[in-house]
């Protein structure tokens, strides 16, 4: 009789086993495979070096022209999409978001389970990929595409469904029998203008939150990224047909700017931007016949600032890193430091010397050990060239760089020398203009209030960074900096730490990133509801009825 009984409890068990088993197992990742373009490959060899780069050819209109910016090299012509081509996306996006709007958060996390371990897996490919559409190196590729998009993914999968889940709220007292409570519905199908310099993690983001929420998404990739948008449009279809899914929940346009004209003004439920803050300003007007609500994320003029007793052997890898990553194409990236008189000889002798030192080339092909890429868009290389000798001839000295470098092997590619310009003030046109390149743009401060009135005079308000050993006068800069995000002895870690990212002033406004980022793709919606529903709801009294109202009865003054 005992053997009996301990036999059935074991299959009792045995079963309980299988069912916690079969439960957890579906939330095991799904693998899927997707092949990385061949042009991606390190060592490539041959392609077409295009004489002169550029993304539209004359002879073939209607398509662009892919290429390598640091080879120069032809990759590939894909058809630039069009307005038609963004009527049909949304109509898709709409259909599949109404069943996808009803799947729960589990069969969400998976999805994102799957991407994740993807990513993780294929990291290397991924960022292939994105170092021959952009010319980046791949340090860059790793820190700005992968590892960012990771956090994202696994803060959205742990804190996601929290975040989103009614937030109950205080009644008034007069209305002590009601619950108050928000909830957070998805907006419908939303739309991501997204810009060149990540095109990997700029448009991950946006899908991320997207399905989470329990959106569509149309992405519209830059031109400039149109090539590596291929593939990352194939990982994500794929990983939602792997897991059961429509892929028509997310689409994927890349053309020119009258593609995302004609996206803005579709008729979606919500835009993020990220861009400039002239085709911001395009942004908003397109939209506002429509009245659709916009985040706009538009670059940035972001200071470090080194008081006197900033300690320089922690801070000077990271202001190096703040200002050459990516080439300088980054919008939070360090474009104006602002150093102590006390010890400001010291950090550019210290600076110059390690700047010297920094390598410039292709990381794909036949080189090793590059700290700075190339340049994404061709134009830039006038430009950098035009912006710096406007303020050298305004007093700033220039002791290093300043003009492109031409590579030995691919002459057409579009290289920038590292830079040194020291002596700079807040008048001096490079103060003022987002330069977007390998600058770095010394400034001299006497005073942590003379800093502070040099950091906000710019017009961009998107973030900075404040050097010192006094936590407490950190404190007290950041709060009197005129800026969405503040930094104490780090570089851009508001962003690793899942904080809201946005800015002030012409840096846009909106917030992508963190719980308040999520919660902005949603519509908040408030609700009040009977606290005791069959024994106390709300009645007016006799004298505050409309009908006595209207009857001339002075009940009001009464009541009153």
């Amino acid at each position: 009789m005992r053997r009996q009984c301990h036999r059935t409890k074991a299959n009792h068990i045995i079963v309980i086993a299988f069912v916690f088993a079969k439960l957890f197992s579906d939330d095991e990742p799904i693998e899927f495979s997707v092949p990385v373009p061949v042009e991606a490959k390190p060592g490539r060899v041959g392609g077409k070096i295009l004489e002169k780069p550029n993304l539209k050819d004359p002879q073939n209109q209607g398509y662009i022209t892919c290429y390598d910016p640091a080879t120069g090299k032809l990759l590939a012509n894909i058809r630039a999409h069009t307005e038609q081509d963004v009527i049909e996306a949304l109509k898709k996006a709409r259909n599949a978001q109404k069943k996808w709007a009803q799947t729960t958060f589990r069969e969400r996390k998976k999805v994102l389970k799957s991407l994740l371990n993807f990513i993780v897996k294929n990291q290397e490919e991924i960022c292939w990929a994105s170092c021959r559409d952009t010319g980046k190196s791949m340090v860059d590729a790793k820190f700005g595409e992968i590892l960012v998009t990771c956090e994202r993914i696994k803060w959205t999968m742990k804190k996601g469904e929290k975040a989103l889940s009614p937030q109950f709220h205080e009644s008034s007292a007069l209305l002590f029998y009601k619950v108050a409570k928000v909830e957070f519905e998805p907006l419908g199908v939303v739309a991501a203008l997204v810009s060149w310099n990540y095109p990997f993690h700029n448009i991950m983001g946006p899908i991320i939150t997207a399905l989470f929420v329990g959106n569509g998404i149309i992405v519209k990739s830059s031109e400039q990224v149109a090539w590596s948008l291929q593939y990352y449009s194939e990982i994500v279809r794929t990983c939602l047909i792997s897991c059961g899914h429509d892929p028509d929940i997310v689409q994927f346009l890349c053309g020119f700017p009258d593609c995302g004209e004609a996206l803005v003004k579709s008729g979606v439920d919500g835009i993020t931007f990220i861009g400039s803050p002239q085709v911001g300003r395009k942004i908003m007007s397109s939209s506002s016949p429509t009245l659709t609500p916009c985040i706009l994320e538009l670059g940035g003029k972001d200071c470090a600032i080194l008081r006197q007793d900033a300690n320089l052997k922690q801070a000077i890898p990271l202001l190096l890193r703040g200002v050459f990553q990516n080439a300088g194409q980054n919008c939070v990236g360090l474009e104006r430091i602002l150093v102590h008189e006390s010890i400001y000889d010291e950090f550019v002798t210290i600076v110059e010397k390690r700047i010297k030192e920094l390598r410039v080339g292709c990381v794909l092909d036949d080189e090793e050990g590059v700290d700075v890429g190339a340049l994404t868009t061709s134009d830039q290389l006038d430009r950098l060239s035009t912006l710096i000798k406007s303020t050298v001839s305004q007093g700033a000295k220039l002791l290093y760089g300043g003009h492109p470098y031409i590579h030995p092997l691919y002459p057409t590619a579009h290289y920038y020398m590292p830079t040194l310009l020291i002596d700079v003030t807040p008048e001096m046109p490079i103060s003022q203009t987002e330069h977007f390149g390998p600058i770095m743009v010394v400034m001299k401060f006497r005073t942590d209030e003379e800093a502070i009135e040099i950091a906000n005079a710019s017009g961009y308000g998107l973030g900075n960074n404040v050097f010192t050993k006094d936590q407490r006068r950190g404190e007290w800069m950041a709060r009197r900096l005129r800026c969405g995000m503040v930094n104490i002895n780090d570089f851009a870690a508001s962003y690793m730490c899942d904080l809201p990212f946005g800015g002030v002033g012409i840096s846009g406004f909106g917030r992508f990133g963190g719980e308040e980022g999520l919660r902005q793709q949603c519509l908040m919606k408030s609700i009040t509801l009977d606290r005791f529903p069959s024994l106390l709801q709300t009645s007016n009294p006799r004298r505050a009825e409309f009908a006595v109202l209207c009857n001339g009865d002075n009940g009001v003054l009464s009541l009153l």
